[in-house]
């Protein structure tokens, strides 16, 4: 509980801080206007763009899930996938919404916890492998982008180019080393284990866990219906997160951008915030904005797009990923305070 308050705390201090720098720029003043000129429809697909990421997550979860011949409702895997966003948006590098979904599994939906790891592990997995090939794939298409950026851009951009092909050669490297993929679980159930609902989990309990979780895995790379599936469906959640920015910058009544350039730009500011450890990436998400698509969208009107496109991909995402997290957590409560009222 003391480290979700940390956790908080930063990302307020971030955010502030992010708040106050764009309220210091001129630009600011324009805001009002601008905004009575913004297409609403344009920024109402932005906002199902988000709804379907939300969505996709959940089916990605189902189908690694019916690889184990495991079945939860509709809502619990949407409930499983917004969970998982929520404590990604709160903490350094994305790293609390795995655990928080593997509490969530093994405490409420009674999932072996070796499974519930699996899940999650497997999923980042596809994910991040998917989303890098996209990004370095674009980044080749359009190379020129990165010409023409500044000598710091390139420098955080080479950098995270190099980080996330880094990355897919670690993920495989936990496929195939079994060494490397415990020292990956046992990490994780080290994490758990500082949690209130994670002191009771035994040594032995999770070296048998770690075996488990072996199995399930090299089953899961094994069925390659089941694999190209969960490719197919991240590729899915890449695109229309990505789609996001260019429905803001349509929105705006420019049109000089093609689609793919747009797409190609956003690919470039995932790849070189991606390994920034700030909750969410708030601040350098922002600052990247700025920078790159300073090419496409007029100086004029940048901080309002960086505000309109921070309010949807960042700011709604945790509104409405934390409305769910304090809706379960208020509908335990009331289980269990009816459950012990019960003679």
């Amino acid at each position: 509980m003391k480290n979700h308050y940390v956790n908080w705390l930063i990302t307020i201090f971030i955010i502030s801080l992010t708040a106050w720098i764009i309220s210091s720029s001129s630009e600011i003043k324009n805001i009002p206007y601008l905004f009575e000129i913004t297409n609403k429809r344009c920024i109402l697909v932005a906002i199902l763009c988000m709804i379907c990421y939300w969505l996709i997550d959940a089916l990605i979860i189902q189908a690694i899930f019916s690889l184990f011949h495991l079945r939860l409702s509709c809502l619990s895997y949407l409930l499983i996938a917004m969970i998982g966003q929520y404590y990604n948006l709160i903490t350094p590098f994305s790293s609390g919404g795995q655990p928080a979904q593997i509490l969530k599994m093994t405490n409420d939906f009674k999932v072996n916890p070796s499974l519930a790891t699996s899940v999650t592990i497997n999923k980042f997995m596809v994910y991040h492998i998917v989303v890098t090939i996209f990004s370095l794939f674009l980044s080749v298409f359009k190379a020129d982008f990165i010409l023409q950026q500044s000598t710091l851009s390139k420098t955080f951009i080479y950098l995270g180019l190099t980080l996330n092909a880094l990355g897919i050669l670690a993920i495989f490297a936990t496929c195939y080393n079994t060494y490397i993929a415990e020292q990956i679980i046992s990490l994780f159930f080290r994490i758990i284990k500082n949690l209130p609902v994670g002191k009771k989990i035994r040594q032995e309990a999770v070296t048998r866990y770690i075996h488990e979780y072996r199995i399930s895995l090299f089953a899961f790379l094994q069925n390659i219906k089941v694999l190209f599936y969960v490719s197919l469906l991240s590729l899915a959640q890449v695109f229309v997160y990505f789609s996001v920015t260019y429905f803001v910058y349509i929105s705006l009544g420019l049109s000089k951008a093609l689609f793919v350039d747009i797409l190609a730009m956003q690919a470039l500011l995932y790849i070189a915030v991606n390994f920034i450890p700030t909750p969410g990436n708030a601040g350098a998400s922002e600052g990247g904005f700025y920078i790159l698509f300073g090419l496409f969208f007029p100086s004029n009107i940048l901080v309002y797009a960086i505000v309109l496109w921070r309010l949807i991909v960042y700011y709604f995402n945790l509104v409405a990923s934390g409305c769910v997290v304090f809706i379960d957590y208020i509908f335990k409560r009331l289980q269990n305070s009816h459950k012990f009222s019960t003679p």
